[in-house]
């Protein structure tokens, strides 16, 4: 197997490389993934020869993951798109010609132009992938242009917890590893694999390695779950009546935190009387937890001194996704956890101009807010300024839509690997009057696009990173071809449709405007590197919690507004029996990130082909063997994926990797082969955040030849 693409008449097969960083060793911020390690870039004889991590970065202490240390091999890789492309074949062949950025660039502006004119501006979405600190710039361009429709994974990435925290709390919680919480729930969380949002897992392994206990909840046995003092293998779609039946376990045992519940809680007797219910006996059928696990892992978590809950992006996948949230937050609050040492810190902004108030949210009319696809139905993901995806291709694909999207500008997303039913999203892209991406390589969703733009890596922007502890320069190492940042792209967009005034000249001109808020410019922030942000605790003494009772919401009547439960709920399982024996999940592996760099030989070498994770059991049952080629089924899709036998999961679970692809089969990548999103919909999904059933969906697996 090859994992490097043929070269394309429109690529070249070694884009140029500019170096822009004088020799040395120079400090940094990865960004291969979410996660925000310390790096160390050597630049030697005119050339980027090593990167490394920085010893001296708190958040990784010189770790550096399999992705990180793939950076130079992705800045070099022979694929990259080196220069604009104008298509002149059939959307998604792949039949491009090259032109220069201001013919690319006038004629992306003129296509905004022309569906602002002629459809209302609100015609126009903007899409992006998983942030890369751009994020509020897609959120400024937007709303300087009129659009209230930003399309991102929000609904089943990381947003679903934001949103329940801001209601309940008046924040987002975060671990506090530097306090040495004394216990640790893993919750649907690899998080010493794959790094997600908020703090990474060497500061989690640092701190069990200190002493810290750790009880890890999770479909699968993770590597995680073999230095646990307990694992609990929740079935797949179980974690919000786990939560609850957590909360009633504590409240029956009145091991909960009195003096905390009195002064800062509202609604504590509502939620007493509401998981009544939800008892240990009553979920474990749901669960797959027997009812004594569940008892000793909710007091064992109530008793200890200080604990914190690492949740993972896995129970926000899911039709429950906004309530499992809000249960852990709540298990946390009535256990005195919240904004204490070693709990979950609520996070304060570092006092940059950055990701709440860059965005100029105040920009956007409220009449065009009202505007938002999916506002109707999923007020939440509405009101954290996000459309929702299904509601986006139904403007498209749908005459009685309330209003047409004709244009869409995607920044990074490869839209047919990362959203449900990938089917109607590939109808939707078709169907688009002008569609342009902006992208590191020509992906199945770039292929498909009007104008293609080639945008820098990480090691190629000069941007300001916002991180839960600190703010850091990332600066630009390099150049390769003739590529541009996403930044840029936006501001030289605004220029030509008439919005310069919410924007600067070029975009790096934004640098010392964000940092003049706390004293600095951005010379002074890239000689120092690294800027700590001062950790508070008990911030709600002083000033309350920031709800508009001033108190933590286990009653939520911000809810009652909205027509949603004003306390969490589970509800029943999706689908049913008849559907299929087996529970599907999916999981990320720490080799990718999300869609990307399956075209990088060190990584996919790792995981060259796409697993079917099958208990023993299982594979016994369907007549499969390790390394046998399998289809897996819903009632939605079918995909082809190679069989991992393994005990690690439960006999009626099977797990499937997310957002697979293969890059070496040019430009149409085998996206349909076996990519997951093929077998979800855009059905069952979370009322108050629209989020998608990736997990716990019923399915079938047969063997093929």
């Amino acid at each position: 197997m090859t994992t490097q693409s043929p070269a394309d008449r429109h690529r070249r097969p070694l884009p140029v490389v500019q170096v822009l960083a004088e020799d040395g060793r120079h400090r940094t911020i990865c960004r291969m993934c979410h996660g925000g390690c310390g790096a160390i870039v050597t630049v030697d004889g005119g050339d980027l020869t090593a990167i490394e991590g920085d010893p001296e970065n708190p958040n990784n202490h010189g770790f550096l993951c399999a992705k990180g240390r793939a950076s130079l091999e992705h800045l070099k890789h022979p694929d990259r798109l080196a220069t604009p492309l104008l298509r002149t074949g059939p959307r998604g062949s792949g039949e491009f010609r090259e032109i220069g950025w201001d013919e690319a660039l006038d004629r992306i502006a003129a296509a905004l132009d022309r569906a602002r004119t002629e459809h209302g501006p609100e015609s126009v979405v903007l899409a992006q992938g998983t942030d890369r600190n751009y994020q509020e710039w897609v959120f400024r361009f937007a709303n300087s242009f009129g659009t209230p429709n930003v399309l991102g994974p929000a609904h089943v990435c990381f947003y679903p917890r934001v949103m329940a925290g801001i209601l309940t709390a008046g924040g987002f919680t975060f671990c506090d590893y530097e306090g040495r919480p004394d216990l640790v729930l893993v919750w649907g969380s690899n998080k010493a694999l794959t790094h997600g949002d908020g703090v990474i897992g060497t500061r989690l392994l640092a701190s069990v390695r200190d002493g810290t206990r750790m009880i890890v909840i999770d479909p699968r046995r993770t590597q995680l779950a073999s230095r646990a003092e307990k694992f609990l293998q929740v079935r797949p779609g179980g974690d919000a009546a786990l939560a609850l039946a957590m909360i009633h376990t504590v409240i029956e045992a009145d091991a909960y935190d009195h003096e905390f519940v009195e002064k800062y809680t509202v609604g504590f007797e509502d939620l007493a009387a509401h998981v009544a219910d939800y008892t240990p006996e009553a979920v474990a059928e749901r669960t797959g937890i027997p009812a004594e696990e569940i008892r000793a892992t909710a007091l064992a978590y109530a008793a200890a001194p200080s604990a914190a809950i690492e949740l993972g992006t896995g129970p926000q996948q899911h039709r429950d996704s906004f309530h499992t949230c809000r249960a852990v937050l709540l298990l946390s609050a009535i256990c005195g956890n919240l904004d204490r040492p070693g709990g979950d810190v609520l996070w304060d902004p570092p006092g940059i101009d950055g990701r709440r108030s860059f965005p100029r949210a105040e920009l956007l009319p409220p009449e065009q807010a009202a505007k938002r696809l999916g506002g109707d139905r999923h007020r939440i993901l509405a009101m954290s300024g996000w459309a929702h995806p299904g509601s986006v291709w139904d403007a498209v694909l749908d005459p009685a839509a309330p209003h047409r999207v004709t244009t869409m500008l995607v920044h990074g997303s490869n839209l047919l690997l990362n959203y449900a039913d990938s089917d109607r999203i590939r109808k939707a892209l078709e169907r688009l009057d002008f569609l342009a991406a902006a992208d590191l390589r020509l992906t199945p969703t770039a292929a498909m696009a009007d104008v293609v733009l080639p945008v820098g890596g990480w090691l190629e922007r000069d941007q300001i990173v916002e991180h839960a502890h600190y703010v850091a320069a990332r600066r630009a190492f390099a150049r390769v071809g003739d590529s541009r940042s996403d930044e840029w792209i936006l501001t030289e967009l605004a220029h030509r449709l008439g919005l310069s005034a919410d924007f600067w000249p070029d975009a790096r001109d934004s640098l010392d405007t964000r940092l003049e808020p706390i004293g600095m410019d951005w010379r002074q922030l890239a000689e120092i590197h690294y800027r700590a942000t001062p950790l508070v605790y008990h911030k709600y003494r002083e000033r309350g919690f920031g709800t508009r009772s001033g108190k933590v919401g286990l009653r939520c009547d911000a809810l009652r507004a909205f027509g949603y439960p004003l306390l969490p709920v589970a509800g029943p399982p999706v689908g049913s029996p008849e559907d299929g024996p087996y529970l599907l999940t999916s999981a990320h592996s720490p080799f990718y990130f999300n869609s990307e760099f399956r075209d990088l030989p060190s990584l996919r070498s790792k995981e060259p082909e796409p697993l079917l994770d099958m208990h023993p059991e299982a594979a016994a049952r369907e007549g499969l063997a390790d390394g046998d080629w399998a289809e897996l089924a819903t009632r939605t899709g079918r995909i082809r994926l190679r069989v991992r036998v393994t005990d690690k999961i439960a006999p009626d679970v099977v797990v499937a990797p997310a957002a697979w692809w293969y890059p070496e089969r040019g430009a149409d990548g085998g996206w349909r082969e076996a990519n997951v999103n093929l077998l979800t919909s855009n059905e069952d999904e979370n009322p108050e955040m629209g989020s998608s059933t990736f997990r716990g969906l019923r399915c079938t697996v047969t063997r093929v030849p």
